[in-house]
């Protein structure tokens, strides 16, 4: 740990320039918006127990550079598993800055109308992507929160079709996501090819049983193994963090 380098204010707001830098250039490039996955897992990668208790994985500083993350990205993309288990507000409460618009892809809408991102204020930053499979009542009724729907093609398995999704987003002049997860999304973004960098804040802390980060059943094998470039390491409190950005991926 001491070799690590500590993760200062000023590392954090190179961090963000250059994110910034990077996410107009694709966006002139291919007017994608650029992807970073970020998670928190433990040494045994983790991310919560199997009954979904993630909280508190990473330690105070971890979290308000999730919220520095979250402050500098355009938009911040959940699966609707996250909603339902943990309920988040997705805000950037703990630092300066612009709370993201919201997306949650929810193939058949079963997104809980009493959640948090569907009460008052937040209703209006939030944009639930979804298919031809949801009800139209339901629709109507998230619609009638202020939040948008949005339908989303779907893909081989009857889910919201990502790529689609991304180019809908950056017809909106979204240029900068942050996934926080589940597990399910990250393994899709990662599959599919469409994630650009991966942030994950590592704890010293070992669970067990529990969700894995990515889906123990994707069939990556050696010669589709997903590679990185430009790996750096930094300790925050407790917890190292890894920056990488992705340079194969699966084939979809």
């Amino acid at each position: 740990m001491k070799n690590i380098p500590v993760l200062t204010e000023k590392t954090i707001v190179e961090i963000e320039k250059s994110l910034k830098k990077l996410s107009q250039a694709k966006y002139r490039q291919t007017g994608l918006p650029f992807v970073t996955l970020k998670y928190a897992q433990t040494l045994d990668g983790k991310i919560a127990t199997l009954t979904g208790d993630s909280r508190w994985i990473s330690g105070p500083a971890s979290l308000r550079f999730t919220h520095r993350m979250r402050s500098v990205s355009e938009a911040i993309l959940v699966g609707v598993e996250t909603i339902i288990r943990d309920d988040p507000r997705l805000t950037v409460r703990l630092v300066k800055g612009k709370n993201p618009q919201k997306i949650i892809v929810d193939s058949r809408l079963r997104t809980p109308l009493d959640c948090n991102l569907l009460k008052g204020r937040a209703a209006s930053s939030t944009i639930i992507a979804t298919t031809s499979l949801s009800e139209q009542r339901k629709i109507k009724r998230i619609q009638s929160t202020g939040a948008q729907v949005w339908l989303i093609k779907k893909d081989r398995s009857n889910h919201v079709d990502l790529r689609s999704l991304l180019h809908q987003l950056g017809q909106r002049n979204i240029r900068s996501i942050l996934v926080e997860g589940g597990s399910k999304i990250i393994t899709s973004f990662l599959q599919k090819q469409l994630a650009d960098r991966l942030v994950v804040i590592i704890a010293p802390k070992i669970l067990g049983r529990g969700i894995n980060s990515v889906s123990p059943s994707t069939p990556y094998g050696f010669k589709n193994l997903v590679s990185f470039s430009s790996l750096r390491f930094f300790r925050s409190g407790e917890d190292v963090i890894l920056e990488a950005f992705i340079k194969s991926t699966t084939p979809d």
